[in-house]
């Protein structure tokens, strides 16, 4: 390899380096409060396993710090339903709402907010639809996955969902090399934050160098060997689908062994 090639490298890496490093020191901690209409049940559930206070019912009110507000409400929306949601707003706080037992003539309340579950009767809390719009609502959803275990699959869901999305656009519009630094920044960022959603591979990578530098080689070293394999396949596909299709499946690659790690680091 030429001297200006190793120099590419060498800057690719620390650029590679310093983001990990940024990713991995974003804050763990998150709130989501509770109110409404069986409010107590579903802190039980959605707060499983989580950190103490993560999932908090304040009555009527916002939980102070929340990133986001559950109101369960049962019917059309009530005088004091549209306060608290008012009150939210004006504090920057999303709401999630969660409508028990729909019925047909029943105005849906997405005036009040985009985020909206049904909830059947007898079918009790459909647990990962209200987890799925927890974390479109959230503006932090690594941290308050870190916090609240119920949210963790939906994070994940869909940081790799974004992720591949932003890999395929990068590919599709790619300039050549100076592209490659910023499909590997992308695919770093998300094993980064998968590693943020769980508990014991986001203090190793903190605390561990070797670990850490361990990671971005193998990041670095696959996204050499996702691009041998893009230039293969522009035998076959027109260069703009092969570079797509390689980025893509090369992210969700990488995401789907940070996942891997995670799970064996758990158990």
């Amino acid at each position: 390899m030429k001297a200006s090639g190793l120099a590419d490298v060498a800057r690719e890496a620390r650029s590679a380096a310093s983001a990990l490093r940024d990713e991995l020191a974003v804050g763990r901690s998150g709130l989501v409060s509770v109110s409404g209409v069986l409010a107590e049940q579903l802190v039980r559930e959605l707060g499983a396993g989580a950190e103490p206070g993560a999932v908090r019912t304040e009555g009527e009110g916002v939980a102070p710090g929340a990133d986001v507000l559950v109101r369960v409400i049962a019917g059309e929306p009530t005088e004091v339903d549209l306060a608290l949601v008012r009150a939210a707003d004006a504090r920057g706080v999303p709401v999630v709402l969660v409508q028990l037992w729909p019925q047909a003539d029943w105005t849906r309340p997405f005036v009040l907010s985009p985020f909206v579950v049904e909830c059947r009767a007898g079918e009790g809390f459909p647990m990962r639809e209200i987890a799925d719009r927890i974390v479109d609502a959230a503006e932090r959803g690594p941290s308050l996955a870190a916090s609240i275990p119920a949210l963790r699959g939906s994070v994940e869901r869909k940081l790799i969902r974004q992720s591949v999305v932003r890999a395929l656009l990068l590919a599709l519009r790619s300039r050549g090399a100076a592209t490659r630094p910023a499909l590997t920044l992308e695919q770093l960022r998300l094993v980064a934050r998968l590693g943020v959603v769980g508990d014991d591979v986001h203090a190793r990578l903190r605390d561990d160098p070797a670990l850490l530098g361990g990671v971005l080689g193998v990041v670095l070293a696959a996204g050499v060997g996702f691009r041998g394999v893009a230039r293969t396949a522009r035998y076959v596909l027109p260069a703009p689908v092969a570079n797509a299709a390689v980025a893509a499946a090369g992210t969700w690659a990488l995401a789907r062994a940070a996942r891997g790690l995670a799970a064996r680091s758990g158990s």
